[in-house]
């Protein structure tokens, strides 16, 4: 289960050129005091990157790798450090995407970067901060702020495979009222999913894909010292894709729509000199359709529906920070199949937790706990126990100890054909040690983790039916750096991993042992030139497929200022063409090209 973001949209900015994260503790904390591994991605870097969607800016990230079965739009499971999309906590403004049918998917391919102001993304087990979910670590997505000076904004573009984008907004503040409007519009027609040479029967059509989205935040100062306020957003995608098989003729079109809507009314105020607090009430609903149309024609539905309030607290005391809170949640779901319900469950889902930071001199720690009791299973605690221990002014040395839970969906509950009511909550423990260094605008993190998942919730063949069938152990190092040298941004990672299944010994399908990127960008006056390149070693695909080869990726960008207001950009992506797969019998993108203009004025 998972929570609210407790802090304002103008904590997330940088305060005096120090950058403060609110994801690893639930409060606001400077990047470099936080003991959890992190990493930031603000809209500058966004922006550098000219990455259109979620999933394709996460790969750079140290120990994230995505697989999707096509291009642009198609399903994407996500892996942080080698735990599966549904051992790994999405938050968009603090709510989460987590669906409850039986795919175990996060909409991640979905979530369009024009809306995101900025992501935070943790590493590890952080159960006791943010609930069920966060065995992998927690990526949560800021969408864009109301502060600051008002600026309107808009941008266009077009590319390989008829693809349109644009996208136009305008955020800042007036007097007591800040705003943030943005809008966006993305149109591929996108290319054949299926691989014909390793596929049956597949439509060997291009697979198109379409999104629409769009975000609202609002707020209000009733006195310096309390604040109302109002987030909306919208992201609705439109997918054409491919099941080969037996069942399948080539001539049979599948037709998908995912639609993500979420609404939060908060208030945030002080209730004394040191003490602070935060209300959010949110509802959230993610619908996602499919067609069939061909021999034999069906159409299927599910509904997953989020009701949410969460209460925090926060008292800043000289050496120490501390917080508590509590949470409710209802969790639906509604799926059905041609019209015909499958399913249609409701549960409700209750937490306290509370959290210490302590800093003095050299040391500094962190501890939290948190209570979740969800209608018809178990209640779970879950700790997080972390020491950082300051060396110098530059180096870090940091220690910790935490244990997570995984709690099923309703879908693996309770669908009618293959959800098994007896499943147990996945239960995790971790141990970390690193290193970090930083200096100036350079920060360097370095960590050892061990992992280890009991009663791991899959799909059984043998039964057809979920259980919980193994255990999963998975230790490795990562290790994220960024900084600026004069005109150079540089980001770079390395993960390196060993994620085996402890009952048969074997490697986790599709989960590769080594992950590399390097990102770099260039400031030559007006133009600014970027490059990114991302390594993939040879990983399994699911029983009785072939493994995946090993892939090098290169994107190539540059930008440049024709004036104050205006910029033209452009992007190579796949630039070496290189054929590549992320499951078997799926194609990924070629070479693609774009070209785009963008438009930014300030009052």
């Amino acid at each position: 289960m998972a929570v609210l973001a407790c802090t304002s949209g103008a904590a997330l900015a940088q305060t005096s050129g120090t950058e403060i994260v609110v994801t690893a503790s639930r409060t606001e904390q400077i990047l470099t005091d936080v003991l959890p591994h992190t990493t930031v991605l603000g809209r500058d870097a966004i922006e550098q990157s000219q990455v259109l969607d979620l999933p394709t800016l996460l790969s750079r990230e140290a120990g994230f790798q995505f697989t999707q079965t096509g291009g642009r739009g198609g399903q994407a499971t996500a892996f942080l450090r080698g735990a599966a999309s549904l051992q790994v906590l999405v938050l968009v403004d603090g709510v989460p995407v987590t669906k409850q049918d039986t795919t175990g998917a996060v909409s991640l391919e979905h979530i369009m970067l024009d809306q995101v102001d900025r992501i935070e993304i943790v590493r590890g087990n952080v159960s006791a901060i943010h609930g069920s979910g966060a065995v992998g670590g927690v990526i949560q997505v800021f969408t864009r702020q109301g502060q600051g000076q008002p600026t309107v904004y808009a941008s266009a573009e077009r590319g390989s495979q008829g693809t349109q984008r644009w996208h136009a907004g305008t955020h800042g503040s007036a007097g007591p009222l800040a705003y943030a409007v943005s809008v966006g519009r993305f149109r591929t027609d996108g290319i054949n999913a299926a691989n014909l040479s390793q596929t049956l029967n597949a439509n060997p059509d291009a697979d198109g894909y379409r999104n629409d989205s769009h975000a609202l935040n609002l707020s209000y100062k009733l006195s310096p010292e309390h604040k109302l306020g109002l987030r909306s957003t919208h992201f609705k995608g439109r997918f054409d894709y491919d099941v080969p098989g037996s069942f399948s003729a080539p001539t049979d079109l599948h037709q998908g729509r995912t639609q993500l809507d979420s609404h939060t009314l908060y208030w945030a105020g002080r209730l004394g000199p040191l003490w602070s607090s935060r209300l959010n009430v949110t509802d959230a609903k993610e619908r996602n359709d499919t067609d069939t149309l061909g021999g034999y024609s069906f159409t299927t539905q599910a509904v997953t529906r989020t009701r949410m309030v969460s209460w925090t607290h926060q008292w800043d005391l000289p050496t120490m920070v501390l917080s508590a809170g509590l949470d409710h949640q209802t969790q639906g779901i509604d799926m059905a199949t041609d019209g015909v319900s499958g399913l249609s469950r409701e549960r409700k889902a209750h937490a306290l937790y509370g959290g210490v930071l302590y800093k003095l001199q050299s040391h500094n720690l962190q501890f939290n706990l948190r209570h979740d009791d969800v209608e018809g299973l178990s209640a779970k605690d879950s700790v997080y126990l972390g020491y950082g221990y300051d060396l110098n002014a530059q180096w870090k040395l940091i220690v910790s100890h935490a244990t997570a839970f995984n709690i099923p969906p309703l879908g693996y509950l309770f669908d009618p054909y293959s959800g098994n009511p007896n499943l147990r909550p996945e239960t995790a423990n971790t141990q970390e040690a690193g290193v970090q260094w930083a200096q100036g605008p350079h920060r360097l993190r370095s960590t050892w983790f061990s992992t280890l998942t009991k009663d791991l919730l899959l799909y059984d063949m043998g039964s057809f039916q979920f259980n919980n069938v193994s255990r999963v152990k998975n230790r490795g190092l990562e290790t994220s750096y960024s900084g600026r040298f004069h005109m150079t941004d540089l980001r770079a990672s390395l993960s390196l991993q060993d994620p085996v299944n402890e009952a048969t010994g074997q490697q986790l399908v599709r989960r590769a042992k080594t992950l590399a990127s390097l990102s770099v960008s260039q400031s030559l006056g007006l133009l600014s030139l970027g490059g990114s390149v991302r390594y993939t070693s040879t990983r399994p695909d699911i029983e009785g497929k072939p493994g995946l080869p090993s892939n090098t990726l290169l994107d190539l960008t540059a930008r440049y200022s024709l004036s104050r207001d205006w910029t033209l950009y452009g992007r190579v992506e796949n630039a070496t063409d290189s054929r590549y797969q992320t499951a078997y019998g799926y194609n990924q993108l070629p070479r693609t090209t774009t070209l785009g203009l963008s438009w930014k004025m300030k009052h």
